[in-house]
């Protein structure tokens, strides 16, 4: 018997026994009837007692089964959203890397993928080795096409960023070299203007026959970064200074 049915029956024989005892008492000969009343009352009570006693811990148990069950469920359907969350921000975030590395390596003079869109690398070794100089109007129509290619950037890259002691919503360690990452910074400057010799309006020039200048087409062919970096700063190749006007 559980502790609930013992309990039950225990106050179920008090109770049934007083008022056993009363109805008795009622019942001659006077003290017989009462000793009798007390003692079928208290059987019955005890039975009863007992009865509900295991019934209403009954209630009570398979009220806590219920509330387990619930909360299993809330769990699982709560680790369910949790992870279709995941992959919902893991296909933005791969789409904002996407959309950054076009912004930054696309050639709209690739026969293979072509476009109206010049990435902001091509434009910018392109100013620093080209025909034109600074303070002529095609320096000035391209310093102006550069600045729309480094808007663009910085908003395909916006998902990668964050306030100092924020987490970024994407990691773009996950996504990018690590040279990719320092070339972003110095071109959008994390908000802060970004690092001379790299924004639209610091590009140095140097010419087409400068010898840095050489394996332009080289670079554009193969979007590789390091590629790229030969140019803006052969001074010290790929893990070189950065370039300073």
């Amino acid at each position: 018997m559980s502790t609930a049915g013992t309990a039950g029956e225990l106050g179920g024989r008090v109770a049934g026994g007083w008022i056993g005892g009363i109805i008795g008492s009622f019942i001659p000969p006077p003290g017989l009837g009462t000793l009798i009343g007390r003692a079928v009352g208290s059987r019955l009570g005890g039975m009863a007692g007992r009865a509900a006693a295991t019934a209403l811990q009954d209630h009570i148990n398979s009220m806590k089964e219920a509330e387990d069950e619930a909360e299993e469920t809330d769990r699982v359907e709560g680790t369910a959203a949790e992870d279709e969350a995941c992959k919902d921000c893991a296909a933005k975030c791969q789409q904002a890397a996407n959309d950054t590395k076009h912004a930054l390596y696309h050639n709209k003079r690739d026969p293979n993928n072509p476009s109206g869109f010049h990435g902001y690398l091509n434009r910018m070794i392109e100013q620093m080795c080209g025909a034109e100089r600074p303070r002529t109007p095609s320096w000035d129509r391209h310093v102006d096409e550069l600045k729309g290619a480094r808007r663009k950037l910085a908003d395909a890259y916006e998902p990668f960023q964050a306030d100092a002691g924020e987490t970024p919503e994407c990691d773009p360690s996950q996504f990018f070299s690590r040279e990719e990452r320092e070339t972003i910074n110095k071109i959008i400057g994390n908000g802060k203007g970004g690092a001379t010799g790299w924004t639209p309006e610091t590009i140095p020039f140097k010419g087409r026959n400068h010898a840095d200048c050489q394996s332009l087409p080289a670079a554009r062919e193969s979007a590789r970064m390091r590629d790229y970096l030969r140019i803006i700063r052969p001074q010290g190749g790929p893990s070189g200074p950065a370039l300073t006007s």
